[in-house]
């Protein structure tokens, strides 16, 4: 296939919501304050998307805020977490009340889920979770099983296939080639689960950039259904090397998220294009939190 023959998979943030439907079950990337899709999440949110049945591994302020705003009818997940920030509030009261029906894994059976998936298989066996009630709680998902070979009791995962996978990487190019310069964590297991794969990435660049740096390219873009530019679309988690987390905005969003006023913080993002988001929380901040992470880097390699 010639240059010009290449698929263009390129589309606007604002078509997500076409992509992603009500009731679909999507499985979101990142972990802890890192890599998490968070610009496709804020226009999910505008996009007035319901009944999402979102699967993460160790979410953040992307599934509160969605909690928040109604997105969520479903969570499957291993934790979710503001860290040294607290609690995620939303979530929380989502589940205690029973508005938000869940499904608790630990955090390696959500991967393996996830993989064994990937891999074409019904379930994949592992040793464990060892005192842990989870598997009994969910036998629709766990289940003892036998090795044919020695005998050895193990518990097997049912695995996971998301209608969606959205991810966010440091580049790809219009054919889906994502690359990644630091952690992807689950980010390449989710994709290859799911039956549709959304990549929103920092920037979109030639085939050639990718050529020159093929050690890097973490997802191929024959996994890929649709490229998403947005800068700073991790925000306000972090996303290495090209900005650290912003605590700044993470202890707004913290303080906000537990006030009954909440809903004008939601508010305020749904009626705000993500052009309008990064000038109104970024402002000159974009600077400082670039120099943190080569600072970062620096202190590593001292």
């Amino acid at each position: 296939m010639s240059e010009s023959t290449m698929p263009d998979k390129v589309v606007p943030l604002e078509s997500l919501g076409e992509l992603v439907h009500d009731g679909d079950s999507v499985a979101f990337g990142g972990g802890w304050f890192a890599n998490h899709p968070m610009a496709a999440v804020r226009e999910l949110i505008r996009a007035g998307r319901k009944d999402i049945h979102a699967i993460t591994v160790v979410g953040s302020a992307d599934m509160d805020l969605m909690a928040a705003a109604g997105t969520l009818g479903h969570l499957s997940f291993a934790m979710v977490t503001l860290e040294a920030f607290g609690l995620a509030p939303n979530v929380r009261k989502s589940i205690e009340s029973g508005k938000l029906p869940f499904t608790e894994y630990t955090g390696l059976g959500l991967l393996i889920g996830l993989e064994a998936q990937g891999r074409g298989v019904p379930f994949l066996p592992y040793r464990g979770p060892f005192g842990s009630d989870i598997p009994a709680r969910y036998p629709e998902v766990y289940a003892t099983t036998t090795c044919p070979f020695t005998g050895e009791e193990l518990t097997a995962v049912r695995a996971i296939q998301p209608d969606v996978a959205i991810v966010h990487a440091l580049r790809a190019d219009a054919e889906g080639n994502a690359q990644w310069d630091n952690t992807s964590g689950p980010d390449v297991e989710m994709a290859k689960a799911a039956r549709k794969v959304i990549v929103t990435c920092e920037e979109v660049v030639d085939r050639s950039v990718i050529v020159e740096n093929s050690h890097m390219t973490k997802l191929p873009g024959f996994y890929v259904e649709a490229v998403i530019e947005a800068p700073f679309g991790a925000h306000p988690t972090s996303h290495v090397p090209r900005y650290a987390m912003d605590a700044w905005e993470i202890m707004e969003y913290a303080a906000a998220a537990g006030s009954p006023s909440f809903s004008d913080y939601v508010d305020e993002i749904r009626g705000e294009s993500e052009a309008d988001y990064r000038t109104r929380v970024l402002k000159d901040r974009d600077t400082v939190l670039r120099a943190l992470v080569c600072a970062a880097e620096v202190i590593e390699g001292a």
